[in-house]
């Protein structure tokens, strides 16, 4: 009978060794948790770019997607509305015509929905896809700034570095206040 009390405590003693571990493994997981969770809260650290096209289940994707993001106190200020055909590129086809109708009522509706405050950039539909860096790199100039079909591409260049040169003069100006220059 001592036998077999000896052989329970050394499972009890065991099994309390083995249940402390794991609940010193899930309060070490309950940190990296935490932390994660006040960076994605964090909007100088993380902010959610939510990408979509102009069509229905895209706006409604996004609209749900927001609203479970700001539940979670995650900023989601910036969306881009890919794929968009211009007018002035249409042509005499009735297909584009087609598609450039119904996509301006979805167009309507991000505007509606995102133009107070949120920041909405609208991007062209690609006759290929972007791939490598360096079209990735002209793709890019197009969050910048807004795509504009007539606009050649020295011209984009041009507009990418006025706008460099004036989002570098705000922080200017706003060093300048802080240290009362």
């Amino acid at each position: 009978c001592s036998r077999a009390l000896t052989l329970s405590l050394a499972l009890r003693a065991s099994l309390v060794r083995q249940v402390s571990g794991m609940l010193d493994k899930v309060e070490k997981l309950k940190e990296v948790v935490t932390e994660a969770n006040k960076q994605f809260q964090d909007p100088e650290l993380t902010t959610f770019v939510a990408v979509a096209i102009q069509e229905f289940l895209s706006l409604y994707e996004t609209e749900r997607l927001i609203q479970e993001l700001t539940k979670f106190s995650i900023d989601c200020r910036n969306i881009v509305v890919n794929q968009i055909i211009w007018p002035s590129e249409v042509g005499s086809s009735r297909l584009l015509q087609a598609r450039v109708k119904q996509q301006r009522k979805y167009l309507e509706n991000f505007g509606e929905l995102y133009d107070e405050d949120f920041h909405v950039v609208l991007c062209p539909l690609l006759e290929e896809e972007v791939r490598g860096v360096e079209r990735l790199k002209l793709f890019s100039k197009n969050l910048i700034v807004p795509y504009n079909p007539d606009m050649g591409i020295h011209e984009m260049s041009r507009a990418v570095v006025e706008n460099e040169i004036r989002q570098l003069e705000e922080k200017l100006a706003e060093l300048k206040a802080k240290i009362g220059v």
